[in-house]
């Protein structure tokens, strides 16, 4: 039983699920209205139930790719641990507990800000079906339904609570839209682009022609758009100054924002392997939430941004521990051939 319980978290990818619910965190922290601890909560169990479920989707989709992968093992059904039907079972029922989840808003929230809940988790869910459904063999699909999904995750945050967007919220979504979504899966095409290439996929890092173990340039195209998706996530987080006029968030800003994300850029492009990118790839997450959190520091102050902080990397260990076949693990690579 308890290698089972393991198997579905593998397909779910447990490590993942405060960075996920993070987004929403941060959306009901932006709004309108007060966020109260059972509000966490709240955002904590039905991300769990929401991620696990498309991830599991989205695994079952990614049988051929894996089979290309330098880990095939972490599929639990490509193992032999878990049999399909028992993976569609796990996303029907994840997918009716969101619906419950949603509906149960009714018992303390205006019909108006549950219809908006409703709204938002149609395109949040329904872009991640169809991304592991179809949308990786389509060009703009693989690389911008994430983008889609945690935008409107964003404003499901926001609406789950009672409240109404505000200014730092659209200034998260920019940041979502680029740092979080259209960026991790820049780092996810490039790592993966040889399996990607060989089963089909349209990614963009297939189309502009790059290859594993091989070192990208300044000028190539897909360094270029990677450059240009870190551009987009610098020029929101500077937004938020205009909002805050705060000049401390300014020098924060100057003396740890830019040269993180510089430093980011310059590690993709000296290191080739694909190994080498993961460990990049866990440096750009880390680097890229603390100063995405900060855009909100004008609504929130200091304390909310640590404690987003701590959650997010505090879940993300023990989802990294959960997980038996953990692609992405602090310290996981030490051992790894070069």
């Amino acid at each position: 039983m308890l290698a089972k319980l393991r198997s579905f978290a593998d397909i779910g990818r447990t490590q993942g699920i405060t960075t996920s619910a993070s987004i929403a965190i941060v959306g009901a922290l932006t709004s309108t209205a007060s966020v109260e601890w059972y509000h966490i909560l709240y955002f904590t169990i039905i991300t769990i139930i929401a991620h696990m479920a498309l991830n599991t989707y989205i695994a079952l989709g990614d049988i051929d790719l894996d089979a290309h992968t330098y880990v095939p093992s972490r599929n639990p059904v490509s193992a032999g641990l878990l049999s399909k039907k028992e993976a569609m079972l796990f996303v029907y029922g994840g997918t009716l507990a969101c619906l419950f989840l949603i509906a149960i808003l009714f018992l303390h929230l205006d019909s108006r800000s549950v219809l908006f809940c409703f709204l938002c988790m149609i395109p949040a869910y329904g872009s991640l079906l169809w991304y592991g459904w179809k949308g990786k063999k389509f060009l703009l699909s693989y690389d911008f339904s994430f983008s889609v999904s945690y935008s409107f995750f964003v404003l499901f945050g926001v609406f789950a609570i009672g409240g109404f967007p505000t200014m730092y919220t659209w200034i998260f979504i920019g940041v979502v839209i680029f740092a979080a979504t259209a960026f991790a899966q820049w780092e996810n095409g490039l790592k993966d682009v040889d399996a990607d290439r060989s089963v089909g996929v349209k990614s963009f890092a297939v189309v502009t022609g790059v290859k594993s173990n091989q070192r990208l340039h300044v000028a190539h195209p897909y360094f270029l758009y990677g450059c240009t998706l870190k551009a987009g996530f610098l020029l929101c987080s500077f937004s938020a100054y205009w909002i805050t006029q705060n000049i401390y968030y300014l020098l924060f800003f100057l003396i740890y924002g830019i040269p993180s994300q510089v430093y980011i850029m310059y590690r993709f492009l000296v290191k080739q392997k694909p190994l080498e990118h993961r460990r990049t790839i866990l440096l750009d997450v880390t680097f890229a939430a603390i100063l995405g959190y900060s855009t909100i520091i004008g609504k929130t102050g200091v304390i909310p941004i640590v404690l987003l902080i701590i959650y997010l990397i505090g879940g993300y260990l023990i989802g990294s521990l959960i997980q038996s076949h953990c692609e992405f693990k602090f310290g996981r690579f030490s051992a790894s051939p070069k």
